[in-house]
Formats: C-alpha cells, structure tokens, sequence
C-alpha cells in the first residue's frame, strides 16, 4: 500500500514539476527574443510588402485608380493657381523650369519603359513559398519552365549571396531573364 501511495506522489510531482517549468519557459520567452533569435540565424524580414506579392491584384488597381484620381485633382489645382497669377518674368521663367523638370521625368521613364521591355515576350508567374531552400526553389522553377538548369541557379544563387534573402511570394518572371534578374525578383531588390 505504500508504495502505490509513493508512486501516485511521485507522479504528481513530475506532473506538477513539468507544469512550472513550462509557465516558467513561456514567462522568459516574448516574442523579441523570438524575433531576436530568427535574425541570429538567418531569417530575413521584409521591410515594408508591396508590389505584386503583398496584395491582391484588385486592391492594386483599386490603389492605382486613387493616385490616378489625386494626380489629377493636384494638376486641375495646379492649373487654377496658375491661371490666377498674372504673367510675369518670375513665373514664366518658373513655369519653363516645371516644363523642363516634366520633360526631364518624361525621359527618364520612357527610358526605364524602353529598359524593362526588353523581356517583352511575355511573363510566367512562380510562387516561392515560405520556408523553402534555394535548391528546392530552383528545382520547381525548372519544373515551371521559367529556368533551364536548377543546380546551375542554385549555384549562381548561392554564390551571390541570394540564398539566404529569398523572399515568398507571387512573382512574374519576364521570358528569357537571366539569372540575376530572377535572383533579383525573388529577393525583392529590383
């Protein structure tokens, strides 16, 4: 009879012992050091999500029709200002600078657009998910048809640096990219 009495305290000791030490563990552990830990081994956080990944494509065009809408409303204001000034030196000599700073912009983005259409045959969307390696990325690139070689750009990714930076995701990798391009893509640093 005794020892059925010693057993049943010893367990409830373990048991009880087990439920301190957990509250005790889970007391020490907030979510900064968690987040602290995460970055000592190399987990990277996004900054800021934006672009394709991070919403839905109606809520982008949704977002794009309002700064549309506000460009607009700030040019109508602009031009009402405008109208209003009588023409002097002064604003005329301002207003030939807006219009040199407008061309300027101008040139610089039908630059840019001449630059990213060079991929113009189209694009293929690829889905990085969380927690993969680059060497199971690349090898479901490859399976996606967006690479040719898989150990070729695992290669490329981990000899730059990119490994560790992949990003998850929805992308749209441009037809024909090289590599760099579609390391850049999938990190985010384009």
């Amino acid at each position: 009879m005794k020892a059925k009495w010693f057993i049943r305290g010893l367990g409830t000791g373990i048991v009880l012992t087990a439920l301190i030490l957990c509250m005790a563990y889970r007391s020490n552990r907030n979510d900064g050091s968690v987040i602290k830990e995460a970055k000592e081994l190399g987990m990277v956080f996004p900054e800021n999500e934006t672009g394709d990944v991070s919403r839905p494509e109606k809520e982008q065009a949704e977002q794009l029709a309002k700064d549309q809408a506000k460009e607009k409303k700030e040019k109508k204001k602009e031009q009402a200002q405008e109208k209003q000034k009588p023409a002097s030196g002064a604003a005329v000599s301002q207003k030939n600078e807006t219009d040199q700073e407008a061309k300027d912009k101008l040139d610089k983005s039908s630059k840019d657009i001449s630059q990213g259409s060079k991929y113009q045959g189209g694009t293929k969307s690829f889905v990085v998910r969380s927690g993969l390696l680059s060497s199971s990325v690349a090898r479901e690139m490859e399976e996606a048809g967006v690479i040719d070689d898989a150990d070729a750009f695992d290669d490329y990714i981990e000899k730059n640096g990119y490994g560790k930076q992949l990003r998850s995701g929805k992308y749209k990798i441009p037809d024909g990219a090289d590599y760099e391009t579609i390391a850049k893509i999938i990190t985010r640093q384009n």
